[in-house]
């Protein structure tokens, strides 16, 4: 599935389900695939939380590190959802063969968490039935320096730009926050005039999105 198609279903189209303090999320299952869908923001509380401090994800890690705490709150409240649907089984062993994983903004946080959940429980996945989109999403890891043994856990997630959006570079650099994952830059000559703000706020919004990865289809497809 193209890059636009992706988006515009996490963007547009998708029906979320809600759970605990308005995270939303959905499922989308095509035979032994299954796509997992996580919403922009949509309140006032996911934006408080974008501005909280670091915690550890999870206890006794074999490779210690921290991450945003205000994220990472979110997406504790949908992991047992997730964990359930990515082990699923029928007779033929784990139902799910491939899994895609997809967010915009807020969600885009939460797909990097999602991504690094499918890798540890579904090992088999790993090489070759995994892959992640974090369009437009903000930054989630806090240190300086990200360990080859971590980054291997997001080699198939992808962080995709548009322009300069303000999102993918909050939290600062300043305040040692990074992205896990390669980032990916679209936009080149789209503009963002038509959405009355400045480039690196216009370049988030939704429409601008979907514009900028149109365009980076036809160029690449010529």
């Amino acid at each position: 599935m193209k890059l636009s198609t992706l988006f515009h279903q996490c963007a547009f189209d998708i029906q979320y389900q809600t759970i605990g303090n308005d995270v939303n999320y959905a499922f989308v299952e095509s035979g032994d695939l299954l796509y997992i869908y996580f919403q922009g923001s949509s309140s006032v509380t996911d934006w408080i939380r974008n501005f909280l401090f670091p915690a550890c994800p999870y206890k006794d890690m074999a490779i210690p590190y921290r991450v945003h705490r205000g994220f990472l709150a979110a997406w504790k409240e949908v992991e047992d959802v997730i964990i359930a649907k990515i082990s699923e089984v029928d007779t033929d062993g784990y139902r799910w063969k491939q899994i895609v994983v997809v967010g915009y903004s807020h969600g885009g946080a939460l797909a990097t968490f999602c991504h690094e959940c499918v890798w540890y429980y579904r090992p088999d996945l790993r090489e070759h039935g995994l892959v992640g989109f974090g369009f437009e999403a903000p930054r989630i890891f806090f240190g300086w320096h990200l360990k080859k043994e971590l980054r291997e856990r997001w080699k198939h997630f992808r962080i995709i730009r548009n322009k300069n959006d303000i999102v993918t570079h909050v939290p600062p650099v300043l305040f040692i926050y990074r992205h896990v994952a390669e980032i990916l830059h679209i936009g080149k000559g789209v503009s963002t005039k038509n959405y009355h703000w400045p480039h690196c706020i216009g370049a988030h919004y939704p429409e601008a999105v979907y514009e900028s990865l149109l365009a980076y289809e036809e160029r690449n497809e010529e």
